[in-house]
């Protein structure tokens, strides 16, 4: 074993331990307070909507152009569902950022 290897051993180690204690003080975080808790069941609830709707407007259609890259109607459907994800997804976002500065605008 070098110290190349041996560095990356360490490195691997630091960002393991780093992972594991960033999500363990979430969870504890989470746990803390029912609020948080409830906070954290309505987003998981929303995600789960967005992922629904997405799931009902994508299409498995695969075009002919498509067959020579061995796609499959599920794979079609599977990026079909990402893409709407990330479209309701940025537009919410758009739509939460607008609406924050025109509630500081017209709260003043």
């Amino acid at each position: 074993m070098d110290i190349i290897s041996l560095g990356l051993y360490i490195t691997y180690a630091l960002i393991g331990f780093g992972v594991l204690m960033t999500l363990g003080f979430g969870i504890k975080k989470i746990f803390d307070s029912t609020n948080n808790l409830k906070k954290m069941g309505y987003s998981l609830g929303g995600l789960v909507l967005i992922i629904v709707l997405s799931y009902s407007l994508a299409s498995d259609e695969i075009l002919t152009s498509y067959e020579a890259y061995d796609i499959t109607s599920s794979t079609s459907k599977r990026v079909g569902i990402g893409l709407y994800t990330f479209y309701l997804l940025s537009a919410s976002a758009i739509l939460a950022i607008i609406y924050s500065e025109l509630s500081k605008i017209f709260s003043k």
